[in-house]
């Protein structure tokens, strides 16, 4: 693999990396709505099923991401390997740079602590959190009378 196709694939691990980030935005955002409108007052065995199946598509999301993390782990090795035989150019170096400063290592760390935060957060809302449905709010208010 040359130094441009190994180049070519860290950019798309970028743009892996901030698609997963928004599609856990949005799988836990439409979640939270989930929870304000019908799942916070269901019944205990509906909840767990919600937090059961939020948290496999998380998980499967997290599973991808960390697999694409070991993936670019690799082509940065494969840039080691190219840098003792060739010269690299400065986009191979900063790669390089990036791993040497402990940029991966970040990156990892931050989708460990996140995704437990998101977990325990959701699991907060969901099993220990008293919702009170806006709908429900909306209609109690009394209506305005018109004498």
């Amino acid at each position: 693999m040359t130094e441009a196709e190994v180049i070519e694939q860290s950019v798309e691990y970028m743009g892996l990396l901030l698609l997963g980030v928004s599609l856990i935005f949005s799988v836990v955002s439409a979640y939270i709505v989930a929870l304000n409108y019908f799942v916070g007052d269901a019944m205990f065995m509906a909840r767990l099923g919600a937090f059961a199946f939020v948290s496999l598509i998380l998980a499967l999301l997290m599973v991808v991401m960390i697999g694409a993390e070991n993936t670019h782990s690799g082509l940065v090795e494969q840039l080691m390997v190219l840098s003792q035989t060739t010269e690299l150019t400065p986009a191979g170096l900063a790669v390089i740079e990036n791993t040497q400063h402990g940029v991966d290592g970040l990156v990892r760390f931050l989708l460990w602590v996140g995704m437990l935060s998101v977990f325990g957060a959701l699991g907060y809302m969901t099993f220990l959190h008293r919702w009170t449905p806006d709908i429900v709010n909306v209609a109690l208010q009394p209506v305005p009378s018109t004498s």
